[in-house]
């Protein structure tokens, strides 16, 4: 019995050490992304998920639509509740089971207090309940950048594909952007012509940190000058190709 309760505290505390590691992460990327914002990769959602548990078995999540303010529940429409939080900005999918689903947030630590928030929400109007929350695990982090360069300049996507066209999709005449898979980085970049970045499928934060810093090394060598073809065409779009033969 005391081996079982050993190897289930090991467990729980492997992870709120993962979960430290996340934060500590962000905190040092911020202090030292201070003084420089111009190429500094920027989280604006973050999809993460916890659980409530309880001695209930469901949760009801009428009584808690009427409990909790600027929550919605239409059982018609949608089998959970939907609780939006004003600080920290987030939306919160609450599940008979006690699952939740947090969108919305732009960093971690929003994240923790947001399911912390539901927490105590449910804590104040249920007393004689007791409930618990696991740790957040995050599911998919979106962030953006922006490479800069000097006026009259730009990415080369073409170039940047016959070089790396085994992980990269590109399609100009379809979509102007070139998603990018990077084998040896667990994210998705979808890039522009402008230089702007869309980064993706990240699961921490460090993953979004750290890729970004590789790939913008990566960028730089493909940044070239317009040529007076490429004057016409506005910021953000993609070169013309010609027709093919």
């Amino acid at each position: 019995m005391k081996w079982r309760y050993r190897k289930k505290n090991t467990s729980c505390n492997s992870k709120c050490l993962a979960l430290c590691k996340n934060v500590f992460a962000e905190l040092e990327y911020i202090a030292s992304s201070g003084t420089n914002t111009a190429e500094v990769a920027q989280v604006h959602n973050l999809v993460g998920t916890s659980r409530i548990v309880s001695q209930l078995r469901n949760l009801d999540l009428r009584a808690i639509s009427h409990l909790i303010p600027n929550a919605k529940f239409e059982k018609q429409k949608f089998a959970a509740i939907t609780i939006r939080l004003g600080q920290p900005v987030c939306t919160v999918l609450l599940f008979t089971s006690g699952k939740m689903v947090l969108t919305g947030c732009r960093s971690m630590i929003d994240c923790i207090l947001a399911s912390t928030s539901v927490l105590y929400l449910l804590r104040t109007g249920f007393p004689g309940v007791c409930f618990l929350l696991e740790p957040v695990k995050i599911q998919n982090i979106v962030g953006n950048a922006q490479l800069s360069f000097a006026a009259g300049k730009h990415l080369d996507l073409l170039k940047f594909y016959d070089t790396y066209n085994i992980y990269s999709t590109y399609q100009p005449n379809m979509f102007p952007g070139l998603i990018y898979r990077p084998s040896n980085l667990p994210i998705v970049l979808l890039i522009f012509y402008s230089g702007k970045v869309v980064i993706t499928g990240a699961k921490c934060m460090l993953d979004v940190y750290e890729g970004w810093g590789k790939v913008l090394q990566l960028l730089r060598n493909f940044v070239t000058d317009s040529d007076a073809d490429k004057n016409n065409v506005s910021a953000g779009s993609p070169p013309q190709l010609d027709a093919c033969p």
